[in-house]
C-alpha cells in the first residue's frame, strides 16, 4: 500500500547543549538542548522566532532519541510544536559523546503535534504529523520537512 504524505513546511532549529552529557546512567547518555533560534518556512512570511528545548538521550547502540517543544511567534498566530523520535547515529556515537563531541549529520524521524490558534493550523492540531530530515550535533542544528498524513 502507498502511502503519500503531505508537505507542510520545513523546519530548520538551532540548537546549543546546555551542558556536556549527563550519564552514563545505565547504558544512557542524557543531553539537554536549548533551541535558540530557526526558520520556519512555507508559512507566509516565512517566520524566524523559534525557541524550545529539545532533550535527547543516547544510547549504548548508537540510537538518539528526541524529546522537544518549541514555539514559533507569527504575527497570525503562534504555533506550538512537540515532537518524540529518533536519529540513528553511527558506530563508536556513544563513546564519542562520552567524551564531549556530538554526532555529526544523521538521518531522523520524528512524530510532531501542533497547538494553535491560527485560522490555517487549527486543522492540523489533531491531524497525525511526521517530520523526516537530520539531524547535526556538530552544526547545532535540527532540520526536518514537516508532513501531513492523509
Amino acid at each position: 500500500m502507498d502511502y503519500l504524505c503531505e508537505p507542510i513546511c520545513r523546519i530548520t532549529i538551532a540548537i546549543e547543549p546546555l551542558t556536556t552529557a549527563i550519564g552514563p546512567a545505565g547504558d544512557v547518555l542524557y543531553v539537554p538542548f536549548r533551541i535558540t533560534g530557526g526558520t520556519v518556512s512555507g508559512l507566509e512570511p516565512e517566520t524566524a522566532s523559534v525557541m524550545g528545548t529539545d532533550f535527547a538521550s543516547m544510547y549504548a547502540d548508537e540510537k538518539l532519541t528526541h524529546q522537544g517543544q518549541f514555539v514559533v511567534a507569527h504575527g497570525a498566530g503562534d504555533i506550538m510544536f512537540s515532537y518524540t523520535g529518533t536519529s540513528q547515529a553511527p558506530e563508536g556515537a556513544y563513546d564519542d559523546l562520552l567524551d564531549g563531541k556530538l554526532p555529526g549529520k544523521i538521518p531522523c524521524k520524528l512524530v510532531v503535534q501542533t497547538a494553535s490558534t491560527r485560522r490555517e493550523w487549527r486543522s492540523l492540531n489533531r491531524r497525525p504529523l511526521i517530520a523526516v530530515g537530520t539531524f547535526d550535533g556538530d552544526a547545532g542544528r535540527l532540520d526536518v520537512m514537516l508532513l501531513a498524513l492523509p
